[in-house]
């Protein structure tokens, strides 16, 4: 047997044996919560409620702003821009939310 043959011969009894997940990999990190963590996303909720319901308030009392100030043949106009840029912002920011997800 020659040289040549013997290393065809080892190319074909060759195969790939892949990686096994080594034990340390598999170790998973138990995260520290901070003490009042807990009471952290309740804290979120009530704000956002909060802000919720003055962004609500802001929005009908502009909406009397513009009756109040604007002359009569022109409310129609001011009120739908006023519309079509809290469309705009609000589909801003939850393609911005989104995003961020």
């Amino acid at each position: 047997m020659t040289d040549e043959e013997t290393s065809k011969s080892g190319q074909d009894e060759s195969f790939y044996i892949p990686p096994v997940g080594a034990p340390m990999t598999n170790e998973k990190k138990i995260e520290k919560k901070k003490p009042g963590a807990d009471w952290l996303g309740v804290v979120y909720m009530v704000v956002g409620l909060f802000v919720l319901i003055a962004a609500f308030q802001l929005y009908f009392v502009i909406q009397e702003l513009i009756r109040t100030w604007i002359s009569d043949q022109f409310v129609p106009l001011v009120s739908a821009v006023y519309y079509v840029v809290v469309i705009v912002v609000g589909v801003w920011l939850f393609r911005e939310y989104i995003r961020n997800q």
